[in-house]
């Protein structure tokens, strides 16, 4: 019988499960939930452990939980350092809260770091020898992936890009709490603002996206058009910045944001082909297989590795 465990993303927004076995994600097992992220830390240990009950009995799935968070993670799954999306998240115990609740191994792993290897063993990834995972949603995060590995850094934060400086932008505070870091210009929480900021309107990044759809000459929504691309621009050209200094094969983008599809993504290719350095700007900037749920089977392989 195949080995499965379930994997759990837990975003700003959104928190997703789905029940994970080698060969990916089992047919019916995904479900969505809105993050609470403003009620505490507890809270929402409580719902992802209401999340894994109710996966229950999708084949073996009890054997273990991986659990993808934005954050910095310590080796016993808390989170050592995190931007305030979520409130009171730098310092929980994340892995050994969990652990406690539901009784069985959780392991834990930045929701960046998992979407990776996500792509890398069920997704585009498998095709790369090396790439630059970006996922684009409430943040900004990035990872590194070359030689079969994600590679982490000696604190953890390596791939970082939502954390690096956005060139010629007015200064904007970050989630982190600095400013003019590309997370906040490029985020969907960005966009959503800038939007509001343009027309006095305030929209989800989905609806945002629906009126860009037409296009700016098919009737599409000029604003919507203006502050996606805008955001998509910025990322592009952070992405330039990284690959200029990492020459990795490709560029594998993932989140929300860029399920909005190819009106998003041409514009960070061009943004990127424009800033990159000859060699780099040849890298391929490829949307992410597994789409939204990269983390979420990234964060269950990495249950099966133990």
């Amino acid at each position: 019988m195949m080995a499965l465990a379930i994997g759990i993303d837990i975003g700003g927004t959104k928190m997703s499960a789905g029940v994970i076995g080698s060969r990916g994600l089992v047919d019916g097992s995904v479900i969505t939930e809105d993050t609470p992220a403003f009620t505490g830390p507890e809270t929402i240990v409580a719902l992802a452990v209401e999340m894994v009950n109710s996966l229950e009995g999708v084949g073996d799935a009890s054997l273990a939980v991986g659990v993808g968070s934005a954050g910095v993670i310590g080796a016993d799954g808390s989170i050592l350092s995190a931007t305030n999306s979520i409130r009171g998240w730098q310092g929980f115990e994340l892995g050994p809260s969990m652990m406690k609740e539901l009784g069985r191994p959780v392991r834990v792993i930045n929701d960046v770091h998992a979407a990776a290897l996500g792509e890398a063993r069920l997704g585009i990834g498998k095709s790369l020898e090396s790439f630059l995972m970006v996922t684009v949603g409430t943040g900004v995060g990035g990872a590194i992936y070359r030689n079969g590995q994600f590679l982490a850094g000696v604190s953890g934060t390596a791939g970082s890009l939502g954390h690096t400086a956005a060139r010629n932008q007015l200064p904007r505070v970050c989630t982190c709490g600095q400013a003019g870091h590309i997370e906040a210009y490029a985020s969907g929480p960005a966009i959503e603002q800038a939007y509001a900021d343009a027309t006095g309107r305030k929209f989800r990044l989905k609806e945002i996206a629906a009126l860009a759809a037409g296009g700016e000459h098919l009737g599409g929504d000029v604003v919507a058009c203006e502050v996606i691309h805008s955001a998509a621009a910025i990322l592009g050209v952070g992405l330039a910045d990284a690959m200029n200094l990492e020459d990795l094969d490709a560029v594998v983008i993932g989140g929300g944001v860029a399920s909005i599809g190819e009106l998003y993504l041409e514009a960070v290719r061009a943004a990127y082909a424009a800033a990159a350095l000859p060699g780099p700007s040849r890298a391929a900037i490829h949307s992410a297989t597994l789409g939204p749920l990269a983390t979420v089977a990234g964060a269950g392989l990495y249950a099966l590795q133990e």
